[in-house]
């Protein structure tokens, strides 16, 4: 049986796509090996959608597993393929000089200390696998001193050190870490402001129809229990409903969501994250990498009576995909197909099927939806046959 090791190297050789399955840890970096040793390797990443984004030091002894084939490297490698094609790929490579003496470990971390460069170490704690984003300050002998960059909440800039045998893996050179490094010296503690937060649903409607005409940056939390809030701009609304074009971690355009009133918990019209994604948007904007060439992110929407109306029938008019959320908490993603004005029935086709006896096409009432997702780069693979 071939060791981790073995694995690895072959696929190393080979150039192959491989998936590499963390210790403790759900995460899973995809990539091609870059540089391996018999402890450690290095892998150029790509994201979900097959953009290459950075790269990663692991330690083998982090590794759980090593995936060479498989039907989502498949998929990957199809994504990969169709963004190289359309030059999707603008990340600069990361310039780590390595010579076959070095110590992967060590020539990383002199790298990052030296070029004063910004990273993510992951350490373990109790079992789970923590994530520190900040600058290496100093190295010792058996360690390194840290200081914590705080995007969420420029206050807070702890120094402490990491053992070097507490590390199991070091990103780095990726997009979101690339444009932190631009920003640093607003993310200081002298600079930290509280979060301005409206959280009376009688307020929304006003604030939103003053969002929609300064085209400041916003976080929309919803108001269920998921993990993730929106960032962008209110680009349409009206008093019932709003449409927001949404930006990712890295600043870069994500999409539109369509979203109720009564979905929202509160609404962030300030905060050191805020400023951080402005100051994202505009060197993405500068260097002309806000948005991907295959998508649209100068959609206009009017402030009609009813904007679900008109995304549906567009979405049904062109074969567009939407990510629903209903009221329920039901969340889905399909094709509208046909919508019925009189008694408001949506029909949906499914995007993924269950084998429980679950049927292809989904009816569901339009009031009964409270957030419709559309025109993500992840849509457009689906839509286009690369996923």
């Amino acid at each position: 049986m071939k060791t981790l090791y073995d694995k690895l190297r072959t696929a190393q050789i080979d150039e192959q796509l491989i998936n590499a399955f963390q210790n403790d840890s759900d995460i899973v970096y995809t990539g091609v090996i870059q540089f391996l040793s018999s402890q450690d390797f290095i892998m150029l990443t790509y994201n979900d959608y097959g953009i290459q984004d950075g790269e990663v030091y692991l330690k083998i002894s982090s590794v759980k597993s090593v995936e060479t084939d498989s039907y989502d490297l498949a998929n990957m490698q199809q994504r990969i393929e169709f963004d190289e094609k359309h030059h999707l790929n603008s990340q600069p490579a990361f310039d780590l000089p390595i010579k076959m003496s070095d110590s992967l470990f060590d020539r990383v971390i002199q790298t990052l200390l030296t070029n004063k460069r910004v990273s993510l170490i992951i350490t373990e704690q109790a079992g789970k696998l923590k994530y520190n984003e900040g600058l290496i300050s100093d190295v010792q002998e058996d360690g390194l001193t840290f200081t914590n960059i705080n995007k969420f909440d420029f206050s807070k800039r702890p120094i402490f050190n990491i053992k070097f045998d507490d590390i199991r893996g070091i990103e780095f050179g990726g997009t979101e870490l690339q444009l932190l490094q631009n920003v640093l010296d607003m993310v200081k503690p002298e600079n930290h402001v509280e979060n301005e937060i409206i959280s009376d649903p009688d307020q929304f409607r006003s604030e939103v129809d003053h969002l929609r005409r300064s085209g400041d940056w916003v976080v929309i939390d919803t108001n269920d229990d998921r993990k993730y809030f929106y960032v962008g701009q209110i680009i349409s609304s009206n008093p019932k409903e709003l449409v927001m074009m949404v930006v990712d971690m890295n600043g870069r355009f994500g999409g539109y969501v369509w979203i109720r009133y009564d979905d929202i918990a509160r609404i962030i019209t300030d905060s050191d994250y805020l400023r951080v994604i402005a100051k994202f948007v505009k060197a993405n904007k500068d260097s002309k990498h806000f948005s991907l060439p295959v998508l649209n992110a100068d959609r206009a929407f009017d402030n009609a009576d009813n904007i679900l109306i008109y995304i549906v029938t567009q979405s049904i008019q062109y074969q567009k995909l939407i990510r629903f959320e209903t009221a329920d908490e039901d969340n889905f993603v399909g094709y509208p197909t046909s919508i019925n004005l009189k008694t408001g029935v949506l029909n949906v086709e499914l995007l993924d099927v269950d084998d429980d006896g679950e049927l292809p096409i989904k009816q569901v009432g339009i009031e009964n939806i409270r957030e419709m997702a559309f025109d993500y780069f992840k849509a457009f693979l689906t839509e286009n046959e690369i996923d």
